[in-house]
């Protein structure tokens, strides 16, 4: 007896849709809720980059330049280069008070009685180096410490504008040398900003060919090339920045550290790059010490790096990286600076922090650990809902995409924003790995990728995920 062909059996067919992940250079967004960030965004990572459109690895490691600490904490860092042809290249640090230069295999101290507590910034003129701690600034010309004659012993934040030296003395005044005479320094080269306004100058730089004062509530451009023409302006009624070191210039942009935000200063307006990225980020950090805030810039990839304070931390603990080919952020973790510079040792052009807490000075983008311990990184995707957050959907499989001869991130899953789960993979073949979701009924999926192995890098590029888009229930 033949059945009429309604009622014959046919095998099921599957027709599954497909959700892929390609490009993973979104950096973190914790503005939108996590089953509306865009496809290349993660609601949460760390320790994680994407250099290359499509490839997603862990960040470069550290390593300790001086093995044997100074005594204490590092309050500065520079590279100084002199000589006729600038063949002389010193890295010069300070630590509790005492200023060090290095000689290849160690430390060796040049200058005493500075401050142990403050910070110290330095600017290099026609001769000789210049420091200055708002309590003895002094002269290093690569062989001989003396102290700067006649500078004023308050002066911090030194910028070389319009060749004189120009440093802030106090809450609201700035003074200046003569030109081309750094120990030199009339008692008329004086400007006050809004004197009384409880305000306090925190910063100066040079920006524009003009000089910004930067309160920690407004800024100040001083325009004009001398005593004679001097006017200034306040550009900023809104933002200031939070402290010594927490700007940084890549002209024509001020990029600083604001108490709203890391901010992007024009020369007309600021603008806020956390507020709509991650303002969920920022409410996590200390306010109460981003005067420690440090902002450096990171050559070897075009980032910018605001070191700040998170949690319950007094000093530098968290990085907020600003991609400046994407304009996208990223959070690492582990780097602990209360400074930050680049030095040309001839041959290649390297990057240095001076650690927060410890006496030694870091070079970054080094390995693939953090001075010895294991670099922890993690990469969590959207909740992905095909659009639709009511339909209940059947997770099928999923596939992750590794570099050839790399190392693989861990992958984990959660439905409906469960718990984490840890699948082992089915198969693993030409570099893509297979996973079977097993009840993988959900209204969101979320992937996440997490590495944690000393000495070991990973790439992920790009993942998919299979589902049967289901219906309402």
């Amino acid at each position: 007896m033949i059945r009429p062909a309604q009622y014959q059996y046919k095998p099921q067919q599957f027709n599954y849709k497909e959700w892929p992940i390609i490009d993973l250079s979104g950096g973190k967004n914790d503005f939108l809720d996590d089953n509306l960030i865009k496809g290349n965004q993660a609601t949460d990572l760390q320790n994680v980059i994407c250099v290359t459109i499509g490839r997603l690895q862990k960040r470069k490691g550290q390593a300790k330049l001086n093995t044997a600490a100074l005594a204490g904490a590092i309050q500065g860092l520079y590279a100084y280069y002199y000589g006729a042809t600038l063949q002389n290249r010193r890295i010069i640090t300070v630590s509790n008070g005492v200023a060090y230069y290095w000689d290849g295999a160690a430390f060796q101290s040049f200058r005493t009685g500075l401050s142990t507590t403050n910070q110290v910034q330095f600017i290099t003129g026609v001769n000789y180096m210049m420091g200055f701690d708002g309590t003895a600034p002094f002269k290093y010309d690569g062989t001989t410490a003396s102290t700067l004659a006649n500078a004023p012993t308050t002066g911090k934040c030194p910028v070389l504008h319009k060749e004189s030296v120009f440093v802030i003395t106090d809450l609201d005044t700035i003074r200046w040398s003569d030109p081309f005479k750094p120990e030199s320094w009339p008692g008329v080269n004086v400007w006050q900003f809004d004197k009384g306004d409880g305000d306090e100058l925190a910063m100066a730089v040079p920006f524009g060919g003009q000089y910004l004062a930067c309160k920690k509530r407004k800024i100040h451009l001083l325009r004009g090339s001398s005593l004679d023409d001097f006017r200034s302006d306040i550009v900023d009624n809104n933002h200031g920045v939070v402290g010594q070191r927490a700007g940084i210039v890549l002209e024509p942009y001020f990029y600083y550290v604001s108490y709203d935000g890391i901010m992007l200063f024009d020369g007309i307006k600021s603008t806020n790059l956390t507020a709509e990225t991650i303002p969920l980020t920022w409410a996590g950090v200390n306010k109460a010490q981003l005067s420690k805030a440090v902002a450096g810039y990171n050559p070897a990839y075009n980032h910018l790096w605001f070191h700040l304070p998170e949690g319950a931390s007094t000093t530098n603990n968290l990085v907020l990286v600003f991609d400046l080919n994407f304009k996208t952020l990223w959070i690492f973790r582990g780097i602990e600076a209360a400074a930050m510079m680049q030095f040309n040792d001839g041959t290649n052009l390297k990057t240095y922090t001076g650690h927060a807490t410890l006496g030694h000075v870091v070079e970054q983008n080094i390995g693939f650990n953090d001075l010895g311990v294991a670099i922890t990184s993690y990469w969590q995707g959207g909740a992905f809902d095909d659009g639709d957050p009511v339909r209940v959907k059947k997770i099928k499989k999923h596939f992750a995409a590794d570099a050839n001869g790399l190392n693989d991130a861990t992958f984990k899953y959660r439905l409906n924003y469960g718990a984490w789960q840890t699948p082992t993979a089915q198969t693993d073949k030409d570099n893509v790995r297979k996973y079977r979701i097993p009840n993988g009924k959900c209204r969101q999926f979320q992937p996440r990728y997490e590495h944690a192995v000393l000495d070991q890098d990973f790439t992920l590029s790009g993942a998919k995920t299979l589902f049967d888009p289901g219906r309402d229930k």
